[in-house]
């Protein structure tokens, strides 16, 4: 092995031997320094038999391992990830373009993070793709190349150690909700808003999928529960979902009031056939009237975790919100400063008892203290 350049060119060449096989490779860096890391790491794969001479990814597009991702992986996913995985594949493509899989490489890949970030989102072209969005189609490519390191498509990922973006910068911060401003949000709704927002808070269940888009025959208001089908998130998540009495005498009233017009419990305003589509708008309206600043609607499912947790154990909780982890709760738990400042407003008074806790200054008297100062000077 060893480094070289041709002439007329900037960049350092290896050349290595493989078998029998004598092959030679541009590094792609003019610096001496890089190039002999690259020959040295590139000797240490054909000692440990990582290189191979032929790789598919020599041969094998990008586009071409899209299609074979989408058809052996994304298949397999729920509606809503297989659109999801068109729309990053669309992206991708558009920037790699027919290049074989051993020409992509780590700076590439940073090269893609930094391009989509800065382009114009297609909601708004004010403002740029958000640093959430581009953390999945990261999350999806570094998929699609594991997937092609498992097929002995190449030798390793290029995606694997790119850095993603801090998502809780853009993210508003989460807080609890009162009952006064969840009362005055009611006060502020439109009559299906107002059903879904008390379903919501009452179960916590995800916005669209366990909500939103319910229908009738799912809910069972004689056993006081609602049976959860279809595509969901977890197998966790088809577990039954309890109802308090509130929530059923709330349907009941609703339905009557629909008079079984549709299906689905909150119908679109165009196909009674049909889920509504969102509720995004109306309800930074009724945000907006209700004077309350504005969060995520699907942080009412933060407002029943938190909620529950001060009565319940942690099973009970982890059971409510159906999650696989009871560790998952730490996420969806709000207002644990307060409740940590409780605590520990108990623990002094456990600890000192009822006598004065720590001061400042000495407990002396002030003509002590001016004696004092007086004898040191």
């Amino acid at each position: 092995m060893g480094l070289y350049r041709r002439k007329g060119s900037r960049f350092w060449r290896m050349s290595f031997t493989v078998g029998d096989e004598r092959r030679f490779q541009s590094t792609k860096t003019s610096s001496k320094e890089i190039a002999t890391k690259i020959w040295k790491k590139r000797d240490g794969e054909i000692a440990l038999g990582l290189f191979k001479i032929g790789w598919p990814g020599e041969r094998m597009t990008f586009a071409e391992l899209c299609d074979e991702f989408r058809f052996s992986h994304s298949s397999t996913l729920s509606v809503n990830s297989q659109r999801n995985h068109r729309m990053f594949s669309k992206n991708l493509r558009q920037f790699f373009g027919d290049r074989n899989l051993i020409e992509i490489h780590q700076r590439m890949v940073e090269e893609y993070r930094d391009y989509r970030r800065r382009q114009p989102s297609q909601r708004n072209p004010k403002i740029t793709v958000k640093g959430a969005t581009v953390n999945r189609e990261m999350e999806y490519l570094q998929c699609m190349f594991q997937f092609a390191v498992t097929r002995k498509y190449i030798a390793e990922s290029p995606a694997a150690g790119v850095r993603h973006f801090d998502e809780r910068r853009e993210r508003p911060a989460k807080r609890m909700l009162s009952v006064e401003e969840e009362q005055r949000i009611f006060e502020a709704a439109p009559p299906y808003l107002r059903v879904a927002i008390i379903l919501l808070v009452q179960t916590g269940g995800r916005t669209y999928s366990e909500g939103l888009s319910l229908r009738w025959d799912q809910v069972d208001l004689e056993n006081l529960v609602i049976q959860l089908a279809g595509e969901l998130k977890t197998s966790d998540s088809a577990q039954p979902v309890p109802l308090t009495r509130q929530v059923c005498e709330l349907l009941r009233e609703w339905k009557n009031e629909q008079g079984q017009q549709s299906p689905f419990l909150f119908p679109s305003p165009r196909d009674s056939n049909k889920p509504i589509g969102s509720v995004k708008k109306v309800w930074r309206t009724t945000l907006k009237r209700a004077g309350v600043s504005y969060f995520p609607i699907y942080n009412l499912r933060h407002v029943f975790c938190t909620r529950l947790s001060w009565v319940a154990p942690d099973a009970v909780v982890q059971r409510a919100m159906r999650h696989s982890s009871p560790e998952t709760k730490r996420v969806y738990q709000l207002g644990l400063v307060h409740q940590v400042r409780e605590h520990m407003e108990r623990a002094n008074d456990k600890a000192y008892q009822g006598r004065d806790s720590l001061h400042l200054r000495d407990s002396v008297s002030a003509e002590e203290c001016g004696e004092k100062m007086e004898a040191c000077n």
